[in-house]
């Protein structure tokens, strides 16, 4: 299970993630997983610590494309 951020709720929660695909005219293929929140029913992402040692270390939000440093 993955851990998943609600910022309506401001909750970190753990569950099973469904992967989300869409295509980027600027990135091309990308996806991540989402996930609802247990307590308003929103969808959610997986939740990502903050830093130099979290998967935002790139620089785009979805940690999964093989252009920028963080994903690559």
């Amino acid at each position: 299970m993955e851990e998943f951020y609600c910022p309506k709720c401001d909750k970190i929660f753990k569950a099973e993630g469904k992967k989300k695909e869409w295509h980027s005219s600027v990135f091309g293929y990308c996806w991540k997983l989402v996930a609802k929140c247990p307590d308003c029913g929103g969808e959610c992402e997986e939740w990502r610590p903050k830093g130099p040692f979290g998967k935002e270390s790139g620089s785009c939000s979805s940690g999964t494309c093989s252009i920028c440093p963080g994903c690559s």
